[in-house]
């Protein structure tokens, strides 16, 4: 059998390790990953290799040559232009000329490739792939199978909704050479995204192997630099290259090592590395070749590259120092902290935790380095949640962070296109904003300003302006008063796509940014009347005189400071009596108190950014959200024409609601570009605009005679339940993959999250995109049963996580 090696990794993530060094170049224990994969490749008895390059291709092959000093063939085949990872394996099909195997060359693994051979030969396979389980599936693609091992989903890096099991896709393929007859040469084509989906659509016997052993990726700095520690652990089978001098220490030939250096293990010292006179070399340290190590100083948890060197009582902790880096004496390394290619630390000098200074830069003695030298420190985590990105102001969420952010989206937009900029009333919002607009016009993006509106008009005028994206900065509610929020809107005032959050991430963590003269930089304007026009535009939508006709009187409670441009005059325009209340902490009970003792004929609460509103009817009942949700639905079919989208979560009369107006109802993700999308009218969003769902409750009342009760009433009885469920992030995959095993026979429905289907009602499992829940809803007849499911399903996820943590 021949193998391929794919090595045409950049490793963006993994920058500043990567500006000068392919992915697979990486040194683990001194020595470059794709080592490992060859020397794994040879123990199983593959021995001629084809090996696909990109980035730096020069760099693998003056280290690997013809594979001969490593007891093997290899055959180098190199992209012009970006393939894919099928298009790349094509581009050496003719080497490939029987059964072989796909494996990367910027992973470690020490599976049994044998036991995987064997199992695609057993099953007749076209291709297997090759499964592992995760803690976090989120960056992998989701593999679901039958009974006999066939593939049956595949999905690529899902959203948490989208994952039903914590068995992924390491990129280890073994696949038949009638696969190339699929797809054409030289065009780019990819094994999960392209060739895989049309294996399935074909029916073609596509199978998945769930190997044991150990497996990394490699795919950000910490796991490079766990990935280390779990080698000088014992936890994969791999050769390390030294001698182990004493217990879980190993040292490389020619090392010079004192003979009073103090050593904890484990350790690792590479070939010919030099440690002087009182060296401390701490746990876990990975010294590599041809380093110095100066009298006292002290290595901890730190990972050296070849030919760097640390200065007298010099002190790295955790820190990564790469190929001919400097740190001077008496300098101080923190935690998370990376040191460059040929960059050099001056004396005396701290370079602070998780500071990321590029290849070839010099930091002056004595300096106090807290930012990233050139640019910003990579983050670990995804910026984005399930509004927008949001951060605590002063830690996290700042104008220099904002500006950084700014400059980063920039660089995916056309240079000379133009983007809405608003903001709440705060003056941290608006301080945020203007730093956000700096960065895009320093990227050659102009801006358009709103003012200070709320997310509803922000988003209507994305619709109705004409520029190509918008961007509003909000303050979170009570209890995350000190969080703020930005939110990324399209053209249509939809927040962006998951594949665009995505590329905002990489650029930013990437530290991408658009260097521009100063004639293409970009400029401001403000547009004027944005909140009146959207009042104007919601009035029209609906029968005023009617509404005038009923004089209605409201209880009122809402953000003043954020609304007080839209509200008064609606309610005014409307006809309406209102009692304000101070909309800063009151609360629903309050609201509807003031409705019994004043005898209005409703009361109405409405969040500080008015997206969302809570409903009491003229005798004082606060009307229940998912009731509430199925009244907006109702007002929506009653409006507007053709097919009804509803979130998954909602109640489940829906259905027989529709077909009373003759109408489809379609179910979508429960996100909230998904929900606007699927409700989406001339800018307006009515699921996430409470304003547009009251004004058109008013219009209902009025055209129907009624009063809130009786509409109320009119909705068919039903119970819903929700629970949250506490459930951290790295046993939400183990959680789901269990939930879908005990779910095999029964009716399931997997758009987002997995529902179940009951006599009478469903359960819906959905784990939520921003916290280490897991939301249970349960849906039924009654209130008994809704109670019923959900407690039942709870306690499986409590049972599931049990079950991980003792096993």
């Amino acid at each position: 059998m021949k193998a391929v090696i794919m090595a045409g990794g950049k490793g963006t993530r993994l920058r500043p390790l990567t500006c000068n060094t392919p992915k697979p170049m990486v040194p683990l224990l001194d020595r470059p990953v794709m080592e490992y994969t060859i020397e794994l490749l040879k123990k199983h008895g593959i021995t001629d290799i084809a090996v696909t390059m990109q980035f730096l291709p020069e760099v693998i092959r003056n280290h690997f040559g013809d594979g001969s000093e490593f007891g093997v063939r290899l055959r180098y085949f190199e992209e012009e232009s970006p393939l894919g990872t099928a298009g790349s394996v094509k581009n050496a099909e003719s080497f490939l000329d029987e059964t072989f195997i796909v494996i990367s060359g910027d992973a470690l693994t020490d599976f049994d490739l044998t036991a995987a051979i064997t199992y695609h030969r057993n099953r007749k396979a076209l291709a297997t792939l090759v499964l592992t389980h995760v803690e976090s599936p989120l960056e992998y693609g989701v593999v679901m199978t039958d009974d006999t091992g066939k593939v049956v989903r595949f999905l690529e890096k899902p959203s948490w909704g989208e994952v039903f099991s914590d068995a992924v896709n390491t990129g280890i393929y073994i696949v038949e050479k009638e696969a190339f007859e699929l797809y054409t040469a030289g065009v780019e084509y990819d094994f999960s995204k392209d060739l895989f989906p049309l294996l399935m659509e074909k029916g073609l016997p596509l199978y998945a192997y769930h190997a044991k052993g150990y497996w990394s990726d490699i795919g950000n700095l910490t796991q490079y630099r766990q990935t280390q520690i779990d080698m000088l652990d014992g936890k994969v089978d791999v050769r390390i290259a030294g001698t182990e001098v004493l217990p879980r220490v190993w040292v490389g030939e020619h090392a010079d090592i004192a003979a009073n250096i103090r050593f904890a293990a484990p350790a690792f010292i590479g070939r010919g590395a030099v440690l002087e006179d009182y060296a401390d070399i701490g746990e876990y340290s990975v010294i590599g070749g041809g380093c110095l190590v100066r009298q006292q100083a002290r290595v901890e948890r730190a990972v050296l590259w070849s030919n760097a060197s640390v200065g007298r009582r010099a002190e790295i902790y955790g820190a990564t120092l790469c190929r001919n880096a400097a740190v001077e004496n008496d300098a101080f390394v923190a935690e998370g902290a990376v040191i460059g290619d040929a960059s050099r630390v001056g004396g005396k000098s701290v370079v602070g935790q998780d500071v990321m200074v590029w290849p070839n830069k010099t930091i002056e003695p004595y300096a106090q380095v807290k930012e990233s030298i050139v640019w910003t420190r990579t983050q670990n985590k995804a910026l984005f949640g399930q509004w927008g990105v949001k951060g605590t102001w002063g830690a996290d969420m700042t104008t220099t962070f904002a500006a950084r952010l700014a400059l980063a989206y920039g660089s995916l937009l056309k240079a000379g296109c133009r983007v809405g900029i608003s903001h709440d009333a705060t003056p941290t919002a608006a301080l945020v904003a203007g730093a956000f607009a700096s960065g895009l016009h320093a990227s050659g993006v102009h801006t358009e300003g709103y003012g200070t509106v709320t997310s509803s008009v922000a988003r209507f005028a994305c619709w109705h302006a004409g520029n190509s994206a918008g961007v509003h900065v909000r303050q979170c509610p009570l209890p995350e008063e000190d969080a703020f929020v930005i939110e990324f809107y399209d053209d249509r005032g939809l927040p962006v796509s998951k594949a665009v959050e995505r590329k905002i991430e990489n650029a930013f963590a990437q530290e991408d940014s658009r260097r521009m003269r100063q004639n293409q930089l970009g400029a401001g304007r403000e547009a004027a009347g944005i909140a009146a026009r959207y009042c104007e535009q919601l009035l029209s939508r609906v029968d005023s005189a009617a509404i005038c006709g009923g004089g209605y009187s409201i209880v009122l409670a809402y953000e003043y400071r954020n609304m007080r441009g839209i509200i008064p005059e609606l309610l005014e325009a409307l006809g309406c009596g209102v009692i304000h209340l101070n909309g800063h902490g009151v609360s629903r009970e309050e609201v509807a108190q003031m409705v019994k003792l004043s005898r209005s004929d409703l009361g109405v609460l409405l969040d500080a950014d008015g997206q969302h509103l809570t409903i009491v009817t003229e005798e004082g009942q606060i009307v229940d959200e998912s009731v509430l949700s199925v009244l907006q639905i109702v007002l929506q079919l009653q409006r507007q024409e053709g097919v009804l989208y509803v979130p998954v979560h909602v109640p489940g009369i829906v259905e027989g609601i529709g077909a009373r107006y003759d109408r489809k109802v379609i179910r979508t993700k429960a996100d909230r570009r998904s929900v606007m999308e699927g409700c989406q009218t001339d800018g307006f969003h009515p699921a996430f605009d409470g304003l547009y769902v009251l004004v058109h409750l008013l219009e209902r009342l009025a055209l129907q005679s009624c009063d809130m009760s009786e509409l109320v009433d009119a909705i068919p009885s039903f119970a819903m339940m929700r629970r949250s469920v506490d459930c951290p992030w790295q046993d939400k995959g183990k959680v789901m993959r269990c939930l879908m095993e005990e779910t095999e026979g029964k009716r399931v429905e997997l758009i987002d999250g997995i529902k179940v289907f009951h006599d009478g009602g469903w359960t819906l499992i959905l784990p939520d995109s921003d916290e280490p829940v897991v939301q249970v809803y349960a849906h039924a007849a009654s209130r008994q049963k809704a109670e019923e499911l959900a407690y039942l399903y709870t306690r499986k996820i409590e049972d599931y996580r049990r079950r991980q943590s003792v096993s």
